[in-house]
């Protein structure tokens, strides 16, 4: 008897298509998904990542998949919604090094060097899954796993910007990073939280004026692309008195796209 209860839970822990048979496998296929979250191999990782939202492709829907699964588990829901952010935590800290790795192997050996990752489009798929499914959580706990994965897109500077006067510090500081790319997604955050939909949350004075002096340092930003996330975000505050700036890069400005977008944004501001 005892070997064949053994025998049901293993399959019930190996085997999404069987969670729904019985409590208490169900339960305990939850946990052991949970604590393989933590496991040191990403391969791992993305097995029990699968396996608890009941996924069984790279490619399928996470977010929709995540939403049955909170419903599914009321009780279970805060320890569900943690140990993903942890995992988004964790997986950043790899993509991280993974990508300095690279870029100093490229540099010593140039572009004819092997790839140092051939799971590196697997890797990568996973980790959109991720991230896709803790942006799906709006939770402001997930702030530094979302700043960590700051340069990622649409989804992450949105759920960001989503987050509003939680988030806005924290992005602030992040247009004082050396990495380019860092900065600009900074600077769409911003942008983005004047948008309608986000605009409620950063509606205070104090909010606003703290996006409005980012907005134009950014807009001072040594890089073309920050310059104009500044730009396009300027004119959503509806403050005439940067109009002075804006007409000055509309004419100064080196970058043709930065004018470009200049003048766009004196016309919204008229």
């Amino acid at each position: 008897m005892r070997r064949i209860l053994s025998t049901l839970i293993f399959l019930a822990v190996t085997s999404p298509a069987l969670l729904c048979y019985g409590q208490q496998p169900d339960s305990l296929a939850l946990e052991q998904a949970i604590r393989h979250l933590k496991d040191p191999d990403w391969k791992d990782r993305s097995a029990a990542f699968h396996k608890l939202l009941g996924m069984r492709s790279v490619g399928a829907e996470p977010r929709s998949a995540l939403a049955g699964l909170l419903r599914k588990w009321p009780d279970k829901s805060d320890e569900i919604k943690l140990a993903l952010i942890k995992l988004l935590e964790k997986e950043n800290v790899v993509t991280r090094e993974r990508s300095d790795l690279f870029l100093r192997e490229y540099a010593k050996k140039g572009p004819d060097m092997p790839d140092p990752f051939p799971d590196g489009e697997e890797r990568s798929e996973y980790y959109a899954t991720v991230v896709a499914a803790v942006t799906s959580l709006r939770d402001t706990r997930s702030l530094d796993a979302l700043l960590g994965a700051i340069q990622t897109g649409g989804m992450v500077t949105s759920a960001l910007a989503g987050l509003g006067s939680a988030a806005l510090d924290r992005v602030i500081e992040a247009l004082n990073s050396s990495d380019a790319g860092i900065r600009l997604s900074a600077g769409i955050v911003l942008g983005k939280m004047l948008d309608a939909e986000n605009a409620p949350r950063v509606n205070d004075p104090v909010s606003r004026q703290k996006i409005k002096g980012a907005l134009i340092r950014a807009a001072g930003d040594r890089s073309p692309n920050v310059r104009l996330a500044g730009v396009q975000g300027l004119p959503k505050l509806g403050d005439r008195d940067v109009t002075p700036l804006i007409q000055n890069l509309a004419t100064s400005d080196p970058a043709k796209q930065v004018r470009d977008a200049a003048n766009e944004a004196l016309k919204k501001l008229r």
